[in-house]
């Protein structure tokens, strides 16, 4: 397979993906129990990117050629919800990720501990350079 072949098949497959993301990508399919109707709900989400290089001729040592290329893509869907459906009501209940909230708070904590360290170092530093510049007006 040439690079021509492979660039026209990566640029017809990314530019399907906004053809194939639809509301069904987000809702799932309903699932029907004792009079409940579910329906899963997911955040989903992706990405893709594309590289090329060049190269000719001449250059340090060896002269020179080139290639590259390259490209890729992915994604993710995470549950974020189901809807629940009776005759009487519409209730929507939603699915707590406690890693993603769990991460956030050590991530928040380490945050507010390199400030007080910091400023707990500034602060012992310029007292330091006080008592020093006290003794030397003494001196």
């Amino acid at each position: 397979m040439n690079l021509t072949t492979t660039t026209d098949e990566m640029v017809r497959r990314l530019g399907s993906i906004p053809d194939e993301l639809t509301a069904a990508t987000c809702f799932g399919t309903p699932i029907e129990r004792d009079g409940h109707v579910l329906i899963p709900v997911a955040r989903v989400g992706f990405g893709y990117g594309m590289g090329f290089g060049g190269g000719s001729g001449g250059g340090s040592d060896e002269g020179g050629e080139g290639g590259g290329g390259g490209g890729g893509g992915g994604g993710n869907a995470t549950p974020v919800a189901v809807v629940d459906i009776t005759s009487q009501d519409v209730v929507v209940k939603p699915i707590l990720d406690t890693t993603r909230i769990q991460v956030g708070a050590f991530m928040l904590a380490g945050w507010i501990a390199f400030w007080l360290l910091l400023t707990m170092r500034t602060i012992s530093r310029e007292m330091a350079r006080t008592r020093r510049d006290a003794l030397k007006a003494k001196a």
